[in-house]
């Protein structure tokens, strides 16, 4: 009996040390990514001015519309850009702003009381790795982001 569990026990360890972990970083950069699009919303609602996120293949940058602010690094970084990691990458839409409602909109505002038009279709950005992909998406006229 006590050779059967300790067989067990060893076949149980094998079996979770060989558990595939692809995947696993598209899914840590789609929430962290979730997290930039949310800071942007934020500030942009306190501020008056467009903010948002500019994205490439590998990267991505908070951006703003406000002339007087500088060096606001995302949220968990030291920086105001965050580059993936190797093998993971973005695709889709490629500037995501937000006015001072929280909606996403089509450009910057850059002065007091300035306006812009409103997204009028949802924005997804997608964060693949390997065969694992991950949707990120902003909904359009209220700024959701699920």
């Amino acid at each position: 009996v006590v050779a059967v569990l300790g067989l067990v026990g060893i076949v149980a360890i094998v079996a979770l040390n060989k558990s595939d972990n692809s995947g696993i970083q598209a899914i840590t950069e789609a929430d962290a990514l979730r997290a930039a699009l949310r800071y942007a919303q934020a500030r942009a609602r306190a501020d008056g001015y467009t903010w948002g996120i500019s994205l490439s293949g590998s990267s991505y940058q908070r951006v703003q519309g406000n002339p007087s602010v500088a060096n606001v690094v995302l949220p968990g970084q030291t920086a105001a850009t965050r580059t993936l990691p190797a093998g993971v990458s973005l695709s889709g839409d490629t500037l995501i702003l937000f006015d001072w409602r929280g909606r996403p909109v089509t450009a910057h505002i850059t002065s007091v009381g300035g306006a812009s038009v409103a997204a009028t279709a949802n924005q997804t950005i997608t964060v693949t790795e390997s065969s694992t992909a991950q949707t990120v998406s902003i909904t359009a006229y209220t700024g959701l982001i699920p």
